[in-house]
């Protein structure tokens, strides 16, 4: 899929996110299936996402990505028209971290040797020097 359209030089303007809708219309064609079967199982993950999130616990998708909760604290805000110093409650957020397969298929790069642990290495940094 195109996502920006090149004009002229180097000026890229942005096309039309993607939506629920194309989600759904993709996995229909993508697996051969009815776009209602296809509705239903998009619907019912995002449900579940939400479902676990609520309850304060992270998502996992390997090769994708990681959906945590996060808490944020009260602060002090001001109100931009008045001037007015205002306390701001304590809410809940959600973030979305990358995973390193899925960030390296975006940006294009190659994903980096996964290297061995301290522990592991400590252990041969004790071998060599005992010999």
């Amino acid at each position: 899929m195109e996502y920006f359209i090149r004009i002229f030089f180097d000026y890229y303007i942005p096309l039309m996110p993607v939506t629920k809708s194309d989600l759904i219309n993709e996995t229909a064609i993508s697996c051969g299936m009815a776009r209602d079967d296809a509705r239903k199982i998009i619907e019912q993950f995002f449900n579940v996402v939400q479902d676990i999130i609520k309850e304060g616990k992270s998502i996992e998708i390997r090769g994708f990505g990681t959906f945590s909760p996060k808490t944020c604290s009260s602060r002090v805000g001001r109100n931009l028209q008045t001037g007015e110093l205002i306390s701001l409650a304590p809410h809940k957020n959600m973030s979305f971290k990358f995973s390193p397969e899925l960030k390296a298929k975006v940006t294009g790069s190659t994903l980096k040797p996964a290297t061995a642990s301290k522990r592991a290495q400590v252990r041969e940094l004790a071998k060599t020097d005992s010999l």
